[in-house]
């Protein structure tokens, strides 16, 4: 057996073991990416919405395991502007409540 054929049988095993995507079951995130849109951390937001875009584009295009894959990236970005910009506006509030005088009641 030379190289070239263990290597085929490898691929073909992997490509018999994954089963096929369903083109349904592909989500983009698109919803999630333009709501942290409206967090203060806008350069990881902006990023996240550029690949759920990119996302939608390849499933639109056939191309299911890149949907996939730039929907991870874009959830992630999303949930981690989130969080990120939750923090802040948490911070905000803490930091202008601090410096608020107090009524003498």
């Amino acid at each position: 057996m030379n190289s070239r054929e263990s290597t085929g049988g490898v691929r073909a095993l992997a490509i018999a073991t994954n089963p096929p995507l369903d083109r349904s079951k592909v989500k983009d995130y698109l919803l999630l990416s333009v709501l942290a849109c409206f967090c203060p951390v806008w350069p990881i937001n902006i990023v996240g919405f550029v690949y759920s875009i990119m996302s939608k584009n390849s499933l639109e295009q056939g191309n299911l395991d890149g949907a996939v894959r730039l929907g991870r990236v874009a959830k992630m970005l999303s949930m981690v502007s989130l969080v990120g910009g939750t923090i802040i506006i948490i911070a905000c509030i803490v930091n202008l409540a601090s410096e608020c005088p107090k009524s003498d009641l």
